[in-house]
């Protein structure tokens, strides 16, 4: 019989199956059952009963024995639910949620018998005793503490040990997004080693003090150097690992986020795992302005051969970087370049760049592995003393 066409067959009319009868005669036989035991051997059927219910009707149905003080099988791990629920409230005691969920560590003991017996009776309309407490427990919590159950990434995961009888909590991290501006330089975007503190940390460290929790974790669409300002509006998440509190006031945590004068974060609010993954995946040109040294002065009529740099490029990993990224060879493309002459040996560049763009080595040429490059054009000498990122053009 299909699975659909089993759960819709009333208990009642299955009973009257002789097969299903010998089914839970014979697990009988093998030792006492509770109700709830005996119904998971037809969970599939007649799904508007719980397990006990079912079990109670094969029971009346069998004539047998009334429910034992002990089952031989769960040990009364179903008749132990209230007790679990207590165990539960107790650790989910300090920690703000709105949904939970329920799983647990099977005890092996419980496990092996109930293999035992499926291999003897049949488990094809069973509902396994892990699956079957799971649901029950959440449900009990649930109405107890007064929340909803969320399968999926609920705010707590209560994770029940059926052996040693304890409760452990995984607690989602809280999230939110926004998007900031690095006013200053010297400052990394995560933490570092050797540096006092972040963009993570200016941003981090107040949301993680609010939210109670442990840790934070910072993503960035791209990220830009330690001596770079990021003008333009940088997406970003932080995540706060193990976090009491979830109820917190954005607006007051960006205020004073936007009082240190280093960051300024715009629009921080809570937001969903899945934000972390579309950042991830995000790639949007990026424009910057940059101050140009020369090594020497070079005449007005030569800079019009910068707009030479318009189109792709090609660069090798920077010499810079090479201890931590891979030596490889790259191409990328730049959509617009300006520039803006302050004296005879500094220009004022500004340049739209695709992203992964290296932009300082698309002025100093980085020794040739960078072509074309403001250095290789004008045939002199080309530093960048200073780059800001002004805008990130998300919107294409």
């Amino acid at each position: 019989m299909p699975e659909r066409a089993r759960r819709k067959t009333r208990l009642q009319d299955a009973l009257a199956r002789d097969d299903l009868l010998a089914k839970a005669r014979e697990a009988l036989h093998l030792g006492p059952l509770c109700d709830h035991c005996l119904g998971r051997l037809v969970a599939q059927i007649d799904t508007g009963l719980d397990n006990a219910a079912r079990g109670q009707a094969l029971r009346r149905a069998l004539a047998g024995p009334p429910p034992p003080e002990t089952c031989s099988l769960c040990d009364n791990l179903f008749d132990a639910i209230p007790t679990w629920v207590v165990r539960a409230e107790k650790a989910l005691e300090g920690w703000e949620f709105r949904t939970l969920a329920v799983a647990s560590h099977a005890d092996p003991r419980i496990a092996a018998r109930e293999a035992a017996l499926w291999d003897r009776v049949g488990g094809d309309l069973a509902e396994p005793f892990k699956q079957a407490f799971n649901r029950l427990l959440g449900i009990a919590l649930c109405n107890a503490v007064g929340c909803e159950t969320l399968l999926t990434r609920p705010d707590v995961l209560v994770v029940a040990d059926h052996a040693s009888g304890e409760v452990a909590l995984r607690v989602e991290p809280l999230r939110a997004a926004g998007r900031y501006r690095k006013l200053v330089r010297g400052i990394p975007q995560c933490r570092w080693q050797g540096w006092p503190t972040s963009v993570q940390q200016i941003i981090g460290n107040p949301v993680c003090r609010a939210a109670g929790g442990e840790d934070h974790l910072f993503h960035g669409c791209g990220r830009e150097d330690t001596d770079v300002r990021c003008l333009g509006e940088r997406p970003f998440v932080v995540e706060v690992v193990r976090p009491r509190r979830r109820s917190l006031d954005w607006q007051a945590l960006a205020a004073a986020i936007n009082g240190t004068g280093s960051v300024e974060v715009l629009d921080l609010a809570p937001c969903q795992r899945s934000n972390v993954a579309r950042l991830k995946g995000l790639r949007p040109e990026k424009t910057y302005r940059a101050l140009v040294r020369l090594a020497e002065a070079v005449p007005p009529a030569a800079l019009e051969r910068l707009g030479g740099l318009v189109g792709e490029v090609e660069q090798q990993t920077p010499v810079r970087v090479l201890r931590r990224r891979a030596d490889l060879p790259r191409r990328r493309r730049i959509h617009s370049v300006e520039w803006r002459r302050t004296d005879d040996r500094t220009l004022e560049l500004t340049v739209r760049t695709q992203a992964g763009t290296y932009v300082k080595e698309l002025i100093s040429g980085d020794g040739g592995r960078t072509r074309p490059s403001v250095a290789g054009i004008l045939g002199v000498a080309a530093e960048c003393a200073e780059l800001d990122v002004v805008a990130i053009h998300l919107d294409g």
